[in-house]
């Protein structure tokens, strides 16, 4: 009798720890569940916020293209009249293509916020597709190489010319044109030729270095920074829930 009682309570605690058990399962399974729905969530509004920054990305690197595209051209063209014989082009020619390029500073400038806030806040690993994260990754890499160029070797032979021309050239002669009526200053006093400096030798070579590595900017740099963008904005197509 009493071994059939034992044995009866046996089964209903079992019983007991089973359904509770059971339940703690349950619950953790939801609770799973939930983290899950939210993290998943979290990364659809953060796919909308990356896609509007690297779609104006795209066209920033657009921009960038086109004034360095402009300055190469207007250098390109003028680096035809060097040399040691009598300039063969007039000075309001020279001024426009002196000043096309040069004038224009080349810089790429991204927008930086929802991909830091993701970065700096360890979100980036709860990133479902891990090529996204893997590009999204290697994103500053990309973009350091980009900014050593165009600061380190565009800007310094940039202002190498200006550099170069500023006790050669009279200023307000080749600026005037252009800016003399928005800036209110009238026309230059001073004889001479702003021109002239066409026949040194040094200006042939800075222009030249110049021209090098807005061509290498144009060529190797801005193609690579492209194609990453490209392929971050169709992964985060990809991953975009057409829901949201």
């Amino acid at each position: 009798m009493v071994s059939q009682a034992k044995s009866k309570y046996l089964k209903y605690a079992i019983g007991e720890i089973t359904l509770v058990v059971i339940g703690i399962l349950i619950a953790l399974s939801i609770n799973n569940w939930n983290e899950r729905r939210k993290t998943r969530n979290e990364e659809q509004v953060y796919l909308l916020g990356l896609r509007d920054e690297f779609q104006f990305n795209q066209q920033a690197l657009l921009k960038a293209s086109r004034i360095n595209e402009t300055n190469l051209r207007h250098a390109l063209e003028l680096i035809k009249y060097t040399g040691p014989g009598t300039p063969q082009l007039t000075e309001s020619q020279f001024d426009s293509l002196l000043y096309g390029s040069i004038v224009n500073e080349v810089q790429f400038l991204p927008s930086p916020g929802v991909l830091n806030e993701i970065t700096n806040s360890g979100k980036l690993g709860n990133f479902s597709d891990v090529e996204l994260k893997k590009a999204l990754a290697s994103w500053e890499s990309i973009l350091s190489r980009v900014r050593f160029q165009e600061q380190e070797e565009v800007q310094r032979t940039r202002l190498g010319i200006l550099n170069f021309l500023s006790d050669k050239v009279n200023e307000r002669r080749g600026s005037y044109a252009k800016y003399g009526a928005v800036v209110g200053f009238g026309p230059r006093k001073f004889k001479g030729n702003n021109q002239n400096v066409l026949q040194l030798e040094e200006f042939e070579n800075k222009l030249l270095e110049f021209i090098f590595t807005n061509t290498f900017l144009r060529d190797n740099y801005y193609p690579q920074l492209r194609e990453r963008i490209d392929l971050i904005l169709s992964l985060i197509n990809q991953n975009i829930d057409p829901s949201s």
